[in-house]
């Protein structure tokens, strides 16, 4: 991707003086640039800055697969193609599919624009009639058409999107579907058109852009949604339409149901085709393949050198051992924190680009700001608390997505320090304040964390019949019983019961309170199934899950808990 034009000035800046070898210190004021950069980036997928961090190695597979499927559907004759992106919540399915899709557009429509363009020009400058000649039907285009009809006459493939969750029925579907080609094609869309219309005018709008060589890419988010029982109907005819020969298009389908296509009826299945494309987490570190040295250089955890046979490292397969274990690393969740939070090349020219001219010195403050923030950033990775956080990121299992809120809150961390530090200096020439391990900290808390405050919550939130039966279970579980149920907790407590102060009630309403931990979320059926299975509650298996510190403070936290529930909490066993 090229840097925009405040970057290529900046690297001309760099290069060009020979005060560019003592980099100025970088102040408060292009620290801040920097973190708003990054923070753009994080929380905004579409932006320039979002554009500029690589994508992790598992997902840049997935995208060149992707890009040469839909550059087979976009330039072959008949190269229609339907496919299943799937994998868990918050993994990147959807961005590795846009990221894919902007390659593809780019490749295509922006060669188009500027053929057409050059043509355009060309036709104008030569085949234009004098300004006193009678105008014919042959007559180049009105001064005044719109700008909407232009981008239309240049565009190549065009990208329609939907989603399960806004568009859930097939009207609503193809009433999107024609507004965004209409939009996207230079088309008069008809809002008040039925069902039966839109479907008509999709099926002649796709004929009709075929013979213009013009293709269209489906993203079908949420495809979970359409593909439950009775609802079918909208993938029956959007996939019925790409085994048209006179119809150019591709398919792509997002979903989180990795079983999603058990559900699919005979006539979809048989049209959605073969390819899968799995979305997994981020590998652990000691799970990535060619794992890094400890103490190396480069992204976190340095790289190992890639030895021959005989023992010794050719400068040839040291580098090439190096590139590796450094592109394996990102692949980690520490690499993904390092990406998300590293300023990239590009980066520096898009914080230069709010500078005000005439700054002599800002482009070697942007790069120095660069490397002392991406060196500081590798610092904070390797210190022990935030690898502790991260090991513990890994152990519960945190989708990609909660990293992003990692990365988010820690750039919020810090850029609350920098507006500090410029208040309390007054200048623009303040004491830098470089990103360190405590702002990434304060990110990782309100991640890490969260699951021990939920239960916590949970249980200072619980009605005290039900607390009871919850403080019985966990002495049971104490006792070496990972599961129990309610027979065996009601057992538990009517051993308590004759002991002063002990709480009185019936065994018909604790089998009703003992149902609701595992709504809260404080435990969870052996069987997934039990209860679609009509059977009696009372005998079914239920673990808890939560440990005694959460039990201990919950307790302590609840606004109504006896005295006797917490003595017997602290009987001993």
């Amino acid at each position: 991707m090229q840097d925009s034009p405040a970057a290529r000035r900046a690297g001309a800046a760099c290069t060009a003086g020979p005060s560019s070898s003592a980099a100025a210190p970088a102040n408060v004021e292009m620290w801040q640039r920097c973190c708003g950069v990054l923070r753009e980036a994080v929380v905004d997928a579409g932006s320039a800055a979002a554009g500029l961090v690589p994508l992790r190695p598992s997902l840049r597979r997935i995208k060149d697969d992707l890009v040469r499927v839909l550059d087979e559907a976009v330039t072959s004759t008949n190269g229609n193609a339907s496919l299943l992106v799937l994998g868990p919540q918050g993994t990147g399915k959807t961005l590795v599919v846009e990221r894919a899709l902007q390659e593809v557009c780019a490749r295509h429509n922006s060669a188009l624009a500027a053929a057409s363009t050059s043509a355009t020009a060309a036709a104008t400058t030569t085949a234009a009639p004098p300004s006193d000649a009678p105008s014919t039907s042959s007559a180049p285009a009105p001064a005044n058409a719109s700008a909407a009809s232009v981008a239309a006459s240049v565009r190549n493939v065009g990208v329609v999107r939907l989603n399960g969750l806004l568009q859930p029925d097939e009207r609503t579907a193809f009433q999107e579907v024609a507004r965004q080609l209409c939009r996207d094609f230079g088309q008069r869309f008809v809002k008040s058109a039925s069902f039966d219309e839109n479907l008509v005018f999709l099926k002649g709008m796709l004929h009709a852009l075929y013979k213009c060589l013009k293709k269209v890419v489906f993203v079908v988010d949420e495809f979970q949604q359409y593909a439950k029982k009775g609802k079918q109907q909208m993938l029956y005819y959007l996939l019925d339409m790409l085994q048209d020969s006179k119809i150019q298009a591709a398919v792509i389908g997002i979903s989180a149901a990795h079983n999603v296509a058990e559900d699919l009826e005979k006539r979809v299945l048989s049209r959605v085709g073969r390819r899968r494309v799995v979305v997994t987490f981020p590998a652990r570190e000691e799970d990535v393949v060619g794992g890094a040295a400890p103490g190396g250089s480069g992204s976190p955890g340095g790289s190992a050198a890639m030895r021959s046979p005989g023992g010794s490292a050719t400068p040839a397969t040291a580098a090439a051992g190096a590139g590796a274990a450094a592109t394996a690393a990102t692949d980690s969740y520490e690499g993904l924190l390092h990406d998300m939070l590293a300023l990239h090349p590009g980066m520096a020219g898009l914080a230069l680009a709010q500078q005000q001219p005439g700054a002599a010195t800002a482009a070697a403050a942007a790069a120095a700001t660069t490397e002392e923030h991406n060196a500081g950033l590798v610092a904070a990775l390797r210190n022990p608390s935030v690898k502790k956080a991260v090991d513990k990121l890994e152990v519960i299992g945190s989708p990609p997505q909660h990293l992003a809120l990692v990365a988010e809150a820690a750039l919020v961390a810090w850029g609350a320090d920098l507006a500090a530090a410029a208040r309390a200096a007054g200048t623009r020439d303040a004491a830098a304040v470089p990103f360190s391990a405590s702002h990434l900290l304060a990110g990782l808390r309100g991640v890490v964390d969260a699951p021990e405050r939920a239960m916590v919550e949970a249980v200072s939130g619980l009605p005290v019949l039900a607390l009871v039966l919850l403080v019985a279970a966990h002495r049971l579980q104490r006792k070496g019983q990972p599961m129990c149920n309610f027979e065996m907790v009601w057992d538990e407590y009517r051993s308590i019961q004759g002991q002063r102060g002990a709480i009185a009630f019936t065994k018909e309403a604790a089998a009703a309170a003992w149902q609701a931990l595992p709504l809260c979320g404080l435990a969870h059926y052996s069987d997934a199934h039990l209860e679609t299975r009509g059977r009696d509650l009372s005998y079914a298996g239920v673990v808890l899950l939560l440990g005694s510190a959460e039990l201990e403070e919950g307790l302590r936290l609840h606004p109504h808990c006896p005295d006797a529930v917490t003595r017997f909490h602290m009987q001993e066993i």
